[in-house]
Order: C-alpha cells, then sequence, then structure tokens
C-alpha cells in the first residue's frame, strides 16, 4: 500500500510539474500576454483564451491517473486559472469545453456526470473571484484555500451523484486528500508562470504613464482655450502622432471632426486633412492607393461610429471591425481604432480617437496611453472651461458697472445744466459736453485696463458736473505727479470719489475733497479725502468680511476689483476718524500687464 500511495504522489506531482511547464509555456506567448493584460478584451480575445484554457483543461484530464474508474487529474488546477487570469466569461466557457470533452471521451460513465459537473463549478468559482484576484494582485494563501474548498465541492459531488454510493465513499477515502493538497499547492505553481505578464505590463504601464506625463507637459498649453482653437487642435493631433507611435489620431467636438492626421505611408507621402479641405488622399490620385494595396480613406464629413459611440458611454470604445454598411468598412480591414471620450463633468464634449494598423488585439499599453491622455485632457478642458467661465463673470460685472448709472447723478446732472442754461449758455454747452464725456467713458471699448491719466479725466469730468450742481460748497483739490505712467482697473475710482462727495460734508456744511497720487518704487498709490464724519463701524466691519451694505455696491465692488487683480492684502485701505475719512488704493507697476493680458477679452 506505500509503495503504491508514493506511485501515486509521483504521478501526481508529474502531472503537475506537466502542467507548470505547459503554464510556462504560455506565459511566453505575446498574444496571450497581451489578452490577459487587457482590462477590456474583445469578443474574439475571450474565445481565444477561453479554447486555450479549455484545451489545458482537456491535457490535465488526458494525462490523469486512473484509479479504479476514477482519473485523478489537475484539471482543477487548469479551471480556477481560467477563471482567475481571463475572468467570468472566459472561465465558464473555458470549463465547459473541458466539461463536454470528461462527459464524452473521459472515464466511465459512473464518474463522467459528476466530474463535468464540477469542472463548470470550478471554473465559475475562478470566474469569481477574478475582481479579487485580478491583474496579478493574489495572495497565495487565499488562492491555496479556494482550491482546496473547489476539491471538497468535488468530492462532495462525487459522494451525491457517483452511484453505486460504496463506489463513490472509497474513491474519495483514496483520492480526497492527496488531490486537495497536492492540486492547492499545484493551482500556486501554475498562477506563479504568469507573474512575469504583469511584471511586465507594470514596466511597460509605468513607461506609459511618462510618456503620458510629457505629452500631457506638451499638450496642455494647447488646450488652454478648450477646444475651439483650431490652430492648436492641428498642433496638437501632430503632437499625439509623433510621440505616440499610431498610424492616425482624430480629434473631435460633439459635432464634428476638429483636426485629424496619420503617418506617411511606405510611399513617403504624409496624409492631413484639416477642416475645410476636401476629402480623400491629399497630393495622390484617385488610383494610386489602389495601385499600392491600400484601402482608401472614408470622406471625414462626420464623426466615425467608434467616436460617437465612445460619447454617447462616457467609455473607452475598442473597434476591431464594423459593419458592412458602415463607410469605414473597407478601411478597418486594414486598420483597428480606439476612441476615449474627453468628458467633464461625465458630459462628453468631444474625443480622440487614434487607429494603428490591424491587431488582432490591442496592447493594454496603448489602451493606458490613450486612456491617461484623455484624462489629463479632460482635466485641462474643466480648468480651460472654469477659467473662461471665471472671465465671463468677471466680464458681466465689468460690463454691469459701466452701465450702472445711478439715477440721482443723471436727474441732478441735467437739473443743474438745465438751470445753467437760463444764465449762461456757454457754460450749460461746456457741461453737456463733460457730461458726454463722462457717459462716452462709461461706455469705452470694454477695455478692462486703462491708463491712470484717464480714469483721473473721467473723475475731474464727474467732479466738474458735481461742483456747478454744489458750486462753493464744493471744494476739489489735487496732487499728481506730471507722470503717471501707468495702467489700472478701469472705473476704480469714481466710485471712491462719489463716495466722498455724497457722505465727506463737513461741520461747516462744505465738502472738500482731495485727490493725490505718490509714486514709489514698487507701486502709484491712490488717496482720496474728506472731512466728512467718517465711515461707520458697521461699514468697515461688512467690507472687511466682504458682505454686501447700505443700498450701494460701489464700495464692495472696488474692493473686490483691487483684490482680483493685485492680491487679497491690497485691497481697500480705509482710515477713517470723525474729522474725515482716506481711502487709499496701491496699484503695483508689475501686475500692468500680467492683468492687460488675462483680461484682454474684457
Amino acid at each position: 500500500m506505500r509503495i503504491h500511495m508514493e506511485s501515486l504522489l509521483f504521478e501526481v506531482i508529474l502531472n503537475i510539474a506537466l502542467l507548470v511547464l505547459v503554464a510556462t509555456l504560455l506565459s511566453k506567448v505575446q498574444l496571450i500576454q497581451t489578452i490577459i493584460s487587457q482590462e477590456r478584451r474583445s469578443g474574439a480575445g475571450q474565445v481565444f483564451l477561453s479554447v486555450v484554457f479549455g484545451a489545458v483543461i482537456v491535457l490535465s484530464v488526458y494525462t490523469g491517473i486512473d484509479m479504479d474508474g476514477y482519473n485523478m487529474n489537475t484539471r482543477v488546477i487548469a479551471a480556477i486559472a481560467a477563471g482567475i487570469l481571463g475572468g467570468p466569461l472566459v472561465g465558464m466557457y473555458a470549463s465547459m469545453i473541458g466539461a463536454v470533452y470528461i462527459y464524452f471521451f473521459a472515464g466511465p460513465a459512473a464518474f463522467a456526470m459528476a466530474s463535468a459537473f464540477s469542472t463548470v463549478l470550478f471554473g465559475l468559482l475562478g470566474g469569481g473571484f477574478y475582481p479579487y484576484f485580478q491583474r496579478g494582485k493574489w495572495k497565495y494563501r487565499d488562492l491555496f484555500f479556494l482550491t482546496c474548498f473547489a476539491e471538497i465541492c468535488d468530492l462532495v459531488i462525487i459522494l451525491r451523484m457517483v452511484s453505486p454510493f460504496s463506489l463513490a465513499l472509497a474513491t474519495v477515502q483514496k483520492a480526497g486528500i492527496l488531490m486537495t493538497l497536492m492540486n492547492a499547492a499545484g493551482i500556486l505553481l501554475f498562477i506563479s508562470s504568469f507573474n512575469n505578464i504583469f511584471i511586465r505590463q507594470d514596466i511597460e504601464s509605468s513607461r506609459q504613464l511618462q510618456m503620458a506625463s510629457e505629452l500631457g507637459r506638451r499638450c496642455i498649453p494647447l488646450l488652454g482655450n478648450g477646444l475651439e482653437d483650431e490652430a492648436n487642435m492641428k498642433e496638437l493631433v501632430s503632437v499625439l502622432l509623433e510621440a505616440s507611435g499610431w498610424t492616425g489620431v482624430i480629434l473631435t467636438d460633439r459635432e464634428r471632426i476638429l483636426a485629424w492626421k496619420q503617418q506617411p505611408d511606405d510611399s513617403g507621402g504624409e496624409e492631413t486633412i484639416w477642416p475645410g479641405e476636401l476629402p480623400g488622399r491629399k497630393g495622390k490620385s484617385p488610383g494610386r492607393a489602389q495601385e499600392e494595396g491600400l484601402p482608401e480613406l472614408p470622406d471625414l464629413d462626420g464623426i466615425p461610429e467608434i467616436g460617437l459611440a465612445a460619447m454617447k458611454k462616457g467609455e473607452l470604445e475598442i473597434a476591431y471591425k464594423v459593419p458592412k454598411s458602415s463607410a469605414w468598412y473597407e478601411w478597418m480591414r486594414e486598420y483597428s481604432m480606439i476612441a476615449a471620450p474627453f468628458t467633464i463633468e461625465k458630459e462628453a464634449i468631444g474625443c480622440l480617437i487614434v487607429w494603428t494598423k490591424r491587431q488582432w488585439v490591442f496592447r493594454q499599453s496603448d489602451v493606458e496611453l490613450l486612456q491617461n491622455l484623455v484624462q489629463i485632457a479632460s482635466a485641462q478642458i474643466a480648468m480651460s472651461e472654469l477659467e473662461r467661465q471665471r472671465l465671463l463673470r468677471q466680464q458681466a460685472e465689468f460690463k454691469a458697472l459701466q452701465f450702472q448709472v445711478n439715477p440721482h447723478f443723471l436727474f441732478n446732472a441735467l437739473n443743474t445744466i438745465s438751470y445753467v442754461c437760463r444764465e449762461n449758455a456757454d457754460r450749460a454747452r461746456e457741461l453737456l459736453i463733460t457730461l458726454a464725456n463722462y457717459f462716452r467713458y462709461n461706455l469705452n471699448e470694454g477695455k478692462y485696463m486703462v491708463p491712470m491719466a484717464g480714469e483721473l479725466e473721467h473723475v475731474r469730468n464727474y467732479l466738474e458736473i458735481e461742483k456747478a450742481r454744489f458750486e462753493d460748497k464744493l471744494e476739489v483739490s489735487y496732487d499728481l505727479p506730471e507722470q503717471m505712467d501707468i495702467r489700472i482697473p478701469t472705473l476704480i475710482l469714481q466710485p471712491l470719489v462719489e463716495n466722498a462727495v455724497r457722505y465727506g460734508i463737513s461741520p461747516d456744511g462744505r465738502r472738500r475733497v482731495h485727490i493725490s497720487v505718490q509714486e514709489t518704487e514698487e507701486a502709484y498709490q491712490v488717496s482720496i479725502r474728506d472731512q466728512g464724519r467718517g465711515f461707520p463701524q458697521e461699514v468697515l466691519d461688512k467690507l472687511k468680511k466682504n458682505e454686501p451694505f447700505g443700498g450701494s455696491i460701489g464700495l464692495r465692488n472696488v474692493n473686490q476689483r483691487m483684490k482680483k487683480a493685485y492680491g487679497e492684502s491690497l485691497g481697500l485701505d480705509i482710515v477713517s476718524s470723525p474729522e474725515g475719512s482716506c481711502v487709499t488704493l496701491r496699484f503695483l507697476k508689475e501686475k500692468e500687464e500680467e492683468k492687460e493680458r488675462e483680461n484682454s477679452g474684457n
């Protein structure tokens, strides 16, 4: 009996060694490496893996050891490995192939049904644990116990399905412990043979991530205006094609192709079509492509079906063939395509489509590179869109400020001019011209940054009208340098001067406003003083907290614009007392060009 058990153990070890050798050979095949490493497989890839692992199950049964009519074999290793390495579908289909062979061709009928049933169970078990063990992140202890559990299920199935029961019981007693322990150990060796696939994949993924980062660095500046800049989109597809090794690249928005380009063919001619040019093979006669044995590129008057599908689903799509009704049918006989959508908040705004010479399967590294690029590009486009929305909001705020006319000022100005007309027509004409200049400046061409001299001239026009209204009760003085070579945000001073005129009433009933400009090495400092009763503390507190107060938004608006333009620390500087107030603004010299560029669209 001991000799018999030693012989049996030796033969089981030989079978496991044979299976591990097969696994090692399979792991060296490039096609199998590529398919196993793919997270998203085509139907053809699933079928191929199913056939390969089904054949391994058949081999393990064929080389099994006959023990009183029962075939002791290593099919549990191959079936579970099919599910763990290939996924649920591969595990199910491969085990079904093995089950069919077992039922019709392997062993006596007494064990056929039980063995076939348990084989399918093994494949389903492996496929069920695929998410847990996938991509080489398995734990060998868990793998060992999973196989032990599968073998115990096999023994239970034998006891339940094999007749007579005495035959089933004798088989379980003889083979149960040996097969459970040996197959549980054997699967660790079998699975380990495929580790090199995932090691190489990790290395390739790291390389592709580096490439994606480098491409991202080169592409991000081209996405500053989103997908709307045609020149940048042309440059973008050129950069992608140059660095990636793909055959061609198509870039689209939701409605149309923005730009595309493909590598030179064997004849040396580069094929590129941009929007607005005629479709076809640029620079070649219609028959040249046929002479070279190349398919004619379809007319690019619409987004390819794969791009539409990717944008509709919001996820990457791979196409190895298309229906015969598609304009791309002949083209896709030579090429394969991947499409990945650009998304903002899960909403597709366009897609990137690439194609390569026909491959049975795409390399996972190509898929990951495209995914990484699209994620980087989507993030940059989203940031660009947020920036565009911010600028649009600033433009809206600026336009609102331009058209914000104090109705009391307009009514009082017209009333004053009407009164002056009765006594001094020439003076009334001057005031009308001044008022016209005042409103013309309010309705300027939308420039955000203007010369300080022009802004002060606008303030003078305002004060000239107010002086006509208040006459000698309004006193205005200036302390200005001869040169004020700086540009500042437009309409930034007038609200502060208006506030000083309105509230800066001294105890003797006069309104005294003093405007001074001082130049320092870093900035121009503008101060507006009055001799009124000062700002209420509540107003100062709310201004610091950026909270609205009163019926006017002038002070708060100026404070916000200064902080946006020059930084949080450079809002309004207000010194207030019962004897008067002084509001100071600092306009940094180095910010002039920067803000001009940022707000050039305003």
